[in-house]
């Protein structure tokens, strides 16, 4: 598949922050198709933030597009796909047991196969990478780790319904020809560091809201991969250096320019 370098791009859970961080970056070089399960100008009318310094949506104007898709109905999100370009798929429900298989991992599988019926050149599926699980398989004692690590979620809901979302579009991917970028993200924070926060530190895998946006569109942008199927750990370089993060530079060009050394300085 070539790069998609410009065309139409249907976003799947744009209400939400990194949504929001999507659309500010691709909106000058994409028309966009921009998706949630409530309308957009009332998540912003409501302010519906996920915390007290989240971004919200922009309500572009023409010719992008705004829609109400539920991504655990397929007609929808068929609907949403055709004429596009690429998808992105940001959607994620973490609590509720139901909703979150059905908009996790049924949402995923909808997504998948209508990027594949409509001939979509580029999927960008979203995830969580949980750093600490409490369980003896999980990743928090190692060190240097990789983007390939297989992930371990146990029964947590969130990590597990979204682990097999994940895999529905490996499927896609190695089965159908939808050549896929699999974003894994941890802990994501503003770029501007207030005075008190100076040298109280930053966690191991965390990303900015303005960084995360940029990530979509070098994942657009980015030649064709290596496999069908590539998984990337979406982080800013820290000193600790227990998260790799070369493989992003390497193959999307991106790199994060938040790096908050005055978080880990002391004066």
């Amino acid at each position: 598949m070539a790069a998609v370098d410009s065309g139409r791009v249907v976003i799947f859970g744009a209400g939400g922050p990194v949504g929001a961080t999507t659309m500010e970056a691709l909106k000058d070089h994409y028309t966009l198709r921009c998706t949630d399960l409530a309308p957009l100008d009332r998540i912003v009318a409501e302010e519906r933030r996920q915390s007290a310094r989240a971004p919200l949506p922009p309500l572009l104007p023409a010719p992008h597009e705004r829609m109400v898709v539920d991504v655990t109905r397929y007609d929808q999100v068929l609907e949403a796909c055709r004429g596009m370009d690429a998808a992105i798929n940001v959607t994620v429900l973490r609590d509720h047991p139901e909703r979150a298989f059905t908009v996790n991992t049924v949402g995923a599988f909808h997504v998948a196969r209508a990027a594949a019926e409509c001939g979509l050149r580029r999927l960008i599926h979203t995830g969580p990478f949980h750093i600490a699980l409490h369980h003896a398989a999980d990743s928090w004692h190692d060190h240097d780790v990789p983007d390939e690590i297989p992930l371990h979620p146990g029964d947590d809901l969130y990590a597990l319904t979204k682990y097999l979302g994940g895999e529905i579009t490996r499927v896609f991917a190695e089965r159908r020809g939808v050549e896929t970028l699999a974003f894994l993200y941890c802990l994501f924070r503003p770029r501007e560091v207030r005075p008190e926060e100076r040298g109280r530190g930053v966690g191991p895998f965390v990303v900015s809201w303005e960084d995360t946006g940029r990530a979509m569109l070098h994942g657009l942008r980015a030649p064709t991969m290596p496999s069908p199927y590539e998984v990337f750990l979406i982080c800013a370089g820290q000193p600790y250096r227990k998260y790799r993060v070369d493989k992003a530079r390497r193959l999307l060009g991106w790199e994060a320019a938040d790096t908050w050394e005055e978080l880990l300085r002391r004066s």
